[in-house]
């Protein structure tokens, strides 16, 4: 055997390891692999080389995938962003959520037929708040529709070129063995056949399991949190202090959400000084606020229930939020990310696998998957929605131009789709020149572009293509395929087939 086999082997289990252990992060340990296929290593004969040039190891970088996966994230952008997706599935899902099972066929149709030309997570992440808006609006069970959109989402992947990020990378090492890579609906017959099956076992048989409890709101579990208005009396020691030095605030977990001077409700700015006569509108728990209204620096004026009439009154609204995939809260606090001074919301509570943490919210440290529920002024809900590390569970408006920019990427997408069909255009030069043309339409900015891009992905695909190359490049591919084959030959080619789709499955 090869000392290069061995190396790659050895590489191979340690990558599977860190991905399946998730001690690393995936792209780091796609880069690392990159890294050492490139660093030189001492051969049996005493001499020092590496497998791949670095030429060789960084090309994945450069190579049609990565390029179309980036534009894909482009597009998919300008997709949400433009109010396409949203335009396509709010009407729908309204029209048929008077019947659960049509309901159920359209979240899942719609979540298929969308994430065949967008990435998934993007689809699921869209139709998310208007599948939640159409249950809190018919009073139904979420879990029993979003679930079809997951669903959905992952079998729609299946039928197109630009689908899913494997599908991309399969026709592009076909283009550089054959010099020809796969067309844009080659994978549609056999998709839609598993999505045939799929669907028809779903509704017969699968969407018996959905789950029928409806989980409790974050807003409802903290019913026991009050806003409460309190007066700064003129004897008070906080007079002169800005609400940044309130240390009261931060040690009994006090959110002051509003400030009201001469009948002016303001928002709470850190740099704010208080005045004799000001009322700061706090919130908290019942206990908490017991003990603060006994100091003599605050006069008790107004003690009331969180609802949505005091929400209205007082311009503020509550809003559920889910960490996002790559957040950088995660592993964080609040108070170390200035959540509140960046975007003018404070933290009410978190709720993590279906529990409320009891702990001090802003002091808590953040977990992938938490759901928080927010408080703050209306004023600035559109910059919170623009928070690439948050998915708010309440339907998402972006400013846009009318229904022009969503006419224009559909159009787009169409474009797409018909130099595909027609041969006119690979979908390795339409794509990219459909994510130029969004961003020069101004259906999209430039800054949305480079957050709404999945960078971690990118560098795992473009990472590990090395691992590809250093296979072909030491033969090690070849011999693997020739030893497969050779102790398979008996049971035919399709066993072999069928051995390598459970492996690929299994990885």
């Amino acid at each position: 055997m090869k000392p290069e086999f061995v190396v790659l082997g050895v590489i191979l289990l340690a990558v599977l390891h860190l991905f399946w252990t998730q001690r690393l992060r995936t792209d780091i340990a796609a880069v690392l692999v990159m890294l050492s296929l490139a660093v030189p290593w001492p051969r049996p004969d005493g001499r020092w080389s590496a497998i791949l040039s670095p030429q060789e190891a960084f090309s994945g970088f450069g190579s049609v995938a990565v390029i179309m996966v980036t534009a894909m994230f482009v597009f998919g952008a300008a997709m949400v962003r433009t109010g396409a997706a949203e335009m396509i599935g709010g009407r729908l899902f309204r029209v048929c959520a008077h019947n659960e099972l049509l309901f159920q066929a359209a979240v899942l149709s719609l979540a298929a037929g969308c994430s065949m030309f967008i990435n998934e997570t993007t689809i699921v992440l869209v139709f998310m708040p208007v599948v939640l808006g159409v249950c809190k609006e018919r009073n139904l069970s979420p879990s029993r529709y979003l679930l079809c959109a997951a669903y959905g989402a992952a079998l729609g992947g299946q039928w197109t070129l630009i689908g899913t990020r494997s599908n991309i990378i399969v026709s592009d090492l076909l283009r550089q063995r054959t010099g020809q890579g796969l067309g844009f609906f080659d994978f549609t017959p056999v998709a839609a056949t598993v999505f045939a099956g799929c669907a028809t076992y779903f509704f017969l048989v699968g969407r018996k399991f959905l789950p029928r409890a409806e989980v409790q709101s974050l807003e409802q579990e903290l019913g026991k949190e009050y806003l409460t208005e309190v007066m700064v009396t003129p004897q008070s020691a906080t007079a002169g202090l800005m609400l940044d030095e309130l240390d009261w605030a931060k040690r009994q977990d006090v959110t002051i959400v509003g400030v009201i001077r001469e009948g002016e409700r303001m928002p709470p700015n850190g740099w704010m000084k208080l005045h004799p006569g000001d009322a700061l509108i706090i919130q908290g728990a019942v206990p908490t606020i017991g003990s603060l209204l006994k100091s003599p620096d605050f006069h008790f004026m107004e003690e009331v229930k969180i609802g949505e009439k005091t929400l209205r009154s007082l311009d503020l609204i509550t809003v559920e939020a889910l960490l996002s995939p790559n957040s950088r809260y995660t592993g964080r606090t609040m108070q170390q990310t200035n959540f509140g001074r960046d975007y003018g919301f404070s933290v009410l509570g978190i709720s993590r696998h279906g529990q409320t943490i009891q702990e001090r919210p802003s002091a808590t440290r953040l977990e992938y998957g938490d759901s928080l529920l927010l408080l703050g002024h209306n004023s600035n809900l559109e910059r919170l929605e623009r928070n690439p590390n948050l998915i708010l569970l309440s339907q998402q408006h972006f400013p846009t131009s009318g229904n022009r920019q969503a006419i224009i990427t559909m159009l787009l997408l169409g474009g797409i789709i018909l130099t595909a069909i027609t041969g006119v255009l690979t979908p390795a030069l339409s794509i990219p020149l459909a994510a130029v043309a969004v961003l020069l339409l101004g259906c999209v900015k430039v800054t949305d572009t480079y957050k709404s891009v999945d960078w971690p992905a990118v560098a795992t695909v473009g990472g590990m293509m090395s691992f590809g190359f250093a296979l072909e490049k030491t033969g090690a591919a070849g011999e693997l395929a020739h030893a497969i084959v050779a102790h398979s030959e008996w049971a035919g080619a399709n066993f072999i087939l069928c051995a390598l789709l459970a492996l690929t499955v299994a990885l």
